[in-house]
Formats: structure tokens, sequence, C-alpha cells
């Protein structure tokens, strides 16, 4: 796998930018209304051997100078498992002057025995000041028409919506655990699905991460024994590694959701309530290692318990049920991988919707604190 780097960099073109981020590996720096016209330039100069290839628009917005260094990298690995026209856009708004800046760039990777190579475009802009303001015009201008329109918004969503930027948006991708007021985070992404009309898909990272801690749990209950005592479940304990709560709130939230459980608040206590009225205690617990370490749900009323492990270091959850007339053989079930380039990965190249996200949320949603 390639990237074009610039052909050279004219001194005047340098911007601050550079202080804080390698504006090499950004590219060559261009005018924005020449963007199209120099791109072209990228393949005629190729002679043939390299071939443009496009299968969805991939945005990423952030305010972090030193993201879109780390955001480059992960295009270029996204670029090897599927062909996109990428746009990166840093942004400060609170910058005292208003200036625009672009860069192109190209990801390559080699086919037939390296006769050919099948390349990715990168557009990236830099907008500072008032110039934030033309974020969706843009996006809009840039988007590779009628592709599949993916937008990662890397950092906390604005208090107003702006309707026309989230209109043409298929697929939502954000990161639940970053944020920083997870309460008003989840009130906004729902307003942004439905000025939508419910065409954005939801992607939250976190939530993608617990697939596979999700198939675990759900192989608990694979025997005709052990179905039953999912009604009468007396208590639920995850452990989830530090600065993820929200991703422990979620897979408790996937587990109440699926056995219709209701979550009640007080003061003093939080606990479920079933359809016939059991109490359901619950508790979440920070412990160093994976993302979700341990899932334990007992049935204390007949000493019976339903358990996942998952060591850390190792790529298997351990899979038990320990009580009378269950079995007590433990499997392993894949942990899957949990990488933000693996999940992109995945996750861009599936056309599914996550239709339990949002119930899963809404349902813990008392439950978020600022992290």
């Amino acid at each position: 796998m390639g990237t074009i780097r610039s052909r050279s960099t004219h001194p005047t073109l340098r911007h601050k930018l550079e202080t804080s981020v390698n504006t090499d590996i950004l590219g060559l720096p261009v005018e924005i209304g020449l963007i199209e016209k120099e791109l072209g330039k990228l393949w005629e100069e190729s002679a043939g051997v390299k071939t443009r290839a496009s299968l969805i628009n991939l945005v990423l917005y952030t305010e972090s100078a030193k993201q879109i260094e780390s955001d480059t990298h992960l295009i270029a690995e996204i670029a090897s498992k599927h062909a996109l026209r990428a746009i990166a856009v840093f942004a400060n708004p609170s910058a005292s002057e208003s200036n625009a800046r672009a860069w192109i760039n190209a990801h390559c990777h080699t086919l037939d025995q390296g006769k050919l190579q099948i390349c990715s475009e990168q557009i990236t802009f830099q907008l500072e000041g008032t110039a934030v303001n033309s974020l969706t015009s843009v996006v809009f201008s840039h988007l590779d028409s009628d592709l599949p329109f993916c937008f990662w918004w890397q950092t906390e969503f604005p208090a107003k919506i702006d309707v026309d930027l989230w209109r043409l948006v298929d697929r939502l991708i954000f990161d639940s655990c970053t944020w920083k007021e997870p309460k008003t985070q989840s009130k906004s992404i729902q307003e942004i699905a439905a000025s939508a009309a419910h065409r954005i898909v939801l992607c939250d990272l976190s939530w993608a991460r617990l697939l596979h801690a999700r198939f675990a749990i759900s192989s608990l209950f694979d025997t005709p024994t052990a179905l039953p005592y999912l009604r009468i479940i007396t208590q639920i304990e995850i452990h989830h590694a530090p600065g993820f709560r929200t991703a422990g709130l979620l897979l408790l939230g996937w587990i109440a959701t699926q056995l219709k459980w209701t979550l009640q608040c007080s003061d003093s206590s939080h606990f479920f309530l079933s359809s016939d009225g059991k109490h359901i205690a619950f508790r979440l617990e920070e412990k160093d290692g994976p993302l979700i370490s341990h899932c334990h749900l007992a049935v204390q009323t007949e000493n019976v318990s339903f358990r996942i492990r998952r060591p850390e270091g190792s790529e298997f959850y351990q899979v038990k049920t320990e009580g009378p007339g269950l079995p007590s053989a433990e499997h392993l079930i894949a942990a899957g991988k949990e990488s933000v380039s693996d999940i992109l990965i995945e996750e861009l190249g599936r056309s599914g919707k996550h239709p339990l996200y949002c119930k899963a949320l809404n349902l813990v949603l008392p439950l978020l604190s600022p992290s």
C-alpha cells in the first residue's frame, strides 16, 4: 500500500497548522477551487499505473490538530479494504482569523503482482474562524456523487442542529465513550436522526465494539434448560475498562431491553423492574483490562449463574453456566476486534442498521453522567 506525497510545497503555502501537524502527510496543498483539477493531474501523471476507485464517501470531522494526522493514517488503512473518497476536516471555530486551506492525497494498494495500483482519494480541509460556517458547502461540493455518504463526527455535537448538513448522510459514526456530556449528546444524535426523516443509520463505535460480547451473552441461553432462567434473573454485574462506562451501560441497556425490563430511579437507588414486577439489581464496576472483561447474570433464589469472562490479553470470552440441571462445561466465544480501524472497516462494509441501539441507549439514559 502506498501514499502519493506532495510534489512540492511553496513556503507561502505553509500555514501555522504545521507547528502542530506534519502537513507533508496531508499531501499536496491546493487552492480549494482547483481541487478536482489537481486530483485529475495525479492520475494523469501516473501514466495508467494508478487507477482511481471509490465505492463510498467518508467524511471525518475533528477539532483536534493531533487527530488529523492519525486520521490520515487511518484512511490509508481503510482504503486497503474499501475504495473510497475521504474528506478530512480540521476545524478551529475559535480562531481569531478566518482561513481555509486544502490538501489532496491518494492512498494506493497494489494488485496484479504489482502491475496495477488501486487508489482512493483524500481531500483535507483546514477551516478556521468563520470559515467553519462553510462546512456544509465544503463537504457537499466535494462528495463523489451518488455514492453512500458516511460521516464520522469526532467531537461533541453542537447544540444547534444544522438540518442541511445531515439531510444527505447515510451513516453517522461517533463514539459515545468520548462524550463529555452524554445526556446532551444523546439528545443531539436523536434530533439529527429525526431531522433526516430517519434516513441516517446511527453507528456508535462503543456499541459496535459490544457485538461479540452480546454474542457471548446470548450463547449462555442456547440450551432449553437455560432459557427459562432469563425470566427470573435477579442480579447483573458488568466489569468495563476505565473510561468506557458508557459501553458498560449500553450492554446493560441491551440486556434489559431484550428482556423488556423498565428502569426505576430514585435518589438512593436504581434497579430494573421485570414485566411481572420482580426487582433486578445491577452493578457496573471499572476494571483494568478489555472493554468488557466480565458479565454475570445470577438467579440468587435458584443458586444459578450465567457468566462471561475475558482475561486481559485473551482473544476469547470464557462462557460458563452453573446451577442445578445446567450443563457445567465451559466454552469459548471469539471476542472479535475492537480497534477503531477494524470496527470502521467492518462498519463501512455493511449496509445494515442498528435497530436495538437507540432502545438500549434510551433505557439507560438516566444513568449517563459526565465522564
